[in-house]
């Protein structure tokens, strides 16, 4: 019987079979729940179809989620603390009462009407401003604009670099040639006005063809007579309309301040009824029943049963099915632990029909790392480093995790570093501790040694065992046997080489465990060639471990060279003392760097490489159950 600690949440595919007209109650009572992740039945009858309701309800959610991106984005430039989880949570009306207030609701719709007035008032001022920049090309010119209109001509303004100027006389030439050309020389460059037949547009190809000259489009009729005025007339114009800006914007902060969380909670009220009213495109029907099927934890199954009951009087099948479609996988963990679950996730999630290695995890990972960091110093620096990244990233998320995960390991090097007796490299127990002796890198080198790599033969061989335990379930009896020779082949040799190298053991167990060793290898190969094609690894990833050492003992020795060639003191002046103090203070900065980047690489690849690849599938399909978390509403209990 395998413990549960290894075992993923055990899961069963439900079939529950309702009455339609009790299908409103049922799915908010599930959905309420979070308990069923809803599959689409195999049954030959009728699909179901999302609620009448849908398209309402979608088109509301679409424009909430509008609304409150626009409120967040002006809390955020206004820097409004999150004070949404202060107010007390709305009360969830019926839905035909809830569609009524959430289209009428004046917030919401007030903030979409000034989002909208706001984009275009910035697209004006954008036009205006153009406007004002095409006009400066021309001031001084004395150029009457308001004259510029003609049936037969048409008038281009393009601006020219310098690079472009010698460029385009020959095509300037050209046009004055046939059409009139008038240059101005402003503080922003040369600028051209060119009136030529609007029947013969090839006469600028030659000149818009040119590298550095760019044609500035002229909206006629918001120019005056003369350029002067009409940049005055667009300032104002553009003065204007950044008032209207600033007014639209002072009251979308307001809405950010006095609304943001109001709308946040209809929006959450609408997704949730929206979510409900799409569950149906899974289901199946008849013309009085409807079918749900779904994967549920099966220590939840009696307390489905009990809810329907209550909410239906019995007028609804509950039955367990067979399925031979992969369970999603469900990890469950005290929270403290979870985000080791996130990172198995990131890396592959474990499938619901094998081992879950998660626990052996969470317990290797910050023994490796907490063994190749091994200060108390660089543990305590480490921990806050890891707290300020968590407190800083979003929850859940990635970072988080590893950071969160990065927090524990920490304590794992304080506790190392106290048994160690290391602190920035100093040896410090002596005087917290009278007579405490624990262990030391530079004298124990060969005990830590052996430990290491012993610890490499005691995981590596789980692996293999978990291995077992995973190909047995599946059938797979020839490559579940080879687990077990491995197993064997890694135990005799590790006794054969300590008797043979060290004088471990007698020369009789040597030789024996030598026959024994070499047995196991060939009915390994004989057994499995899966297994064949690992069995150099039985060597090479137990002593993948003694890196575990190597690491460790690399960080002591440079923390011991920091201190003794950089520790500060006085004696030697004030001056050299901030040398040194800087000197010492960085050299150990880049040490625990390297020893905390080497911890959490070193760390995770023996445990994802050396130790997984013996038993590990992964690629787990996540249960996702029909569910939504509320944060500002609450649900009536009369009408649930």
């Amino acid at each position: 019987m395998v413990p549960r600690v290894f075992r993923t949440e055990a899961m069963q595919k439900v079939r529950i079979i309702g009455l339609l007209r009790e299908k409103p109650k049922i799915v908010r009572q599930l959905h309420r729940m979070g308990v069923i992740e809803i599959r689409k039945s195999k049954l030959e009858i009728q699909d179901d179809a999302p609620e009448t309701i849908l398209p309402r309800l979608s088109e509301l959610v679409v424009r909430y989620t509008t609304a409150l991106a626009v409120l967040s984005e002006q809390r955020k430039k206004a820097k409004i603390a999150d004070d949404s989880m202060r107010h007390p949570k709305q009360l969830q009306p019926k839905l035909s009462i809830l569609l009524e207030m959430a289209k009428k609701l004046d917030a919401m719709n007030d903030t979409l009407l000034l989002e909208e007035k706001r984009v275009e008032v910035e697209k004006e001022i954008a036009r205006v401003s153009a406007e004002i920049g095409a006009a400066s090309l021309f001031l001084g010119s004395g150029i009457d604009f308001s004259r510029l209109s003609s049936d037969t001509l048409a008038f281009n303004a393009y601006a020219l670099s310098k690079k472009a100027r010698k460029e385009a006389a020959g095509s300037i030439r050209e046009l004055r040639r046939k059409y009139e050309v008038i240059e101005n020389e402003t503080d922003l460059g040369l600028a051209l006005l060119v009136a030529y037949d609007r029947g013969d547009p090839k006469a600028v190809e030659a000149l818009e063809s040119i590298g550095g000259v760019k044609k500035v489009e002229l909206h006629l009729p918001d120019f005056d007579s003369t350029a002067e005025k009409t940049v005055e007339k667009l300032r104002r114009i553009r003065s204007g309309l950044e008032r209207e800006k600033l007014e639209i914007l002072t009251k979308l902060e307001k809405h950010a301040r006095d609304d943001y969380w109001r709308i946040e909670s209809f929006l959450e009220m609408l997704s949730i009824e929206a979510e409900r009213a799409s569950a149906s495109i899974n289901f199946k029907k008849t013309d009085s029943t409807f079918v749900v099927e779904g994967w549920v934890q099966k220590m939840k199954i009696g307390e489905i049963e009990r809810k329907l009951e209550e909410i239906t009087h019995g007028a609804f099948s509950f039955e367990e099915i067979e399925s031979d479609e992969l369970a999603p996988t469900l990890l469950s963990r005290p929270r403290f632990f979870r985000p080791f679950d996130n990172l198995m996730e990131f890396f592959s999630l474990p499938r619901s029909d094998e081992l879950d290695p998660t626990w052996i995890f969470i317990v290797s990972f910050p023994l490796f790392y907490g063994l190749m960091v091994s200060d108390v110093g660089y543990g305590i620096a480490s921990f806050i480093f890891a707290w300020l990244i968590a407190k800083r990233t979003e929850a859940e998320g990635l970072v988080n995790s590893v950071a969160r995960v990065w927090q524990i390991s920490s304590l794992a090097v304080i506790a190392f570093g106290f048994l160690s007796n290391q602190y920035f490299g100093f040896g410090l127990n002596q005087y917290l501790i009278s007579g405490f002796s624990g262990f030391d890198w530079l004298r124990d080198t060969p005990v830590i040694l052996a430990a290491t790599v012993i610890f490499g033969i005691a995981q590596v061989s789980i692996g293999l065992l978990l291995g077992f335990i995973n190909s047995r379930a599946r059938g797979h009896n020839r490559l579940a046997l080879a687990k077990l020779t491995s197993i064997a082949a890694i135990t005799a040799g590790a006794v054969a080489v300590g008797g043979a190298l060290f004088g471990m053991f007698s020369g009789t167990a040597t030789e024996i465990a030598a026959g024994v060793g070499v047995l196991s290898l060939i009915a390994t190969v004989a057994l499995s060639g899966t297994e064949a094609a690992e069995v150099v690894s039985l060597i090479s990833h137990p002593l993948s471990y003694a890196r575990i050492m190597g690491f460790g003992l690399a960080s002591v020795i440079l923390a011991l060279l920091i201190d003794k060639a950089f520790t500060p003191s006085l004696s030697a002046g004030v001056l050299s003392f901030l040398l040194a103090s800087v000197i010492f203070i960085l050299l150990h900065f880049v040490n625990m760097t390297l020893g905390i980047f080497e911890g959490m690489v070193q760390g995770a690849r023996l445990n994802f490489v050396e130790f997984f690849s013996k038993f590990y599938t992964g690629g787990g399909i996540k249960f996702r159950p029909f569910f939504y978390r509320r944060r500002y509403t609450k649900e009536a209990q009369s009408w649930r």
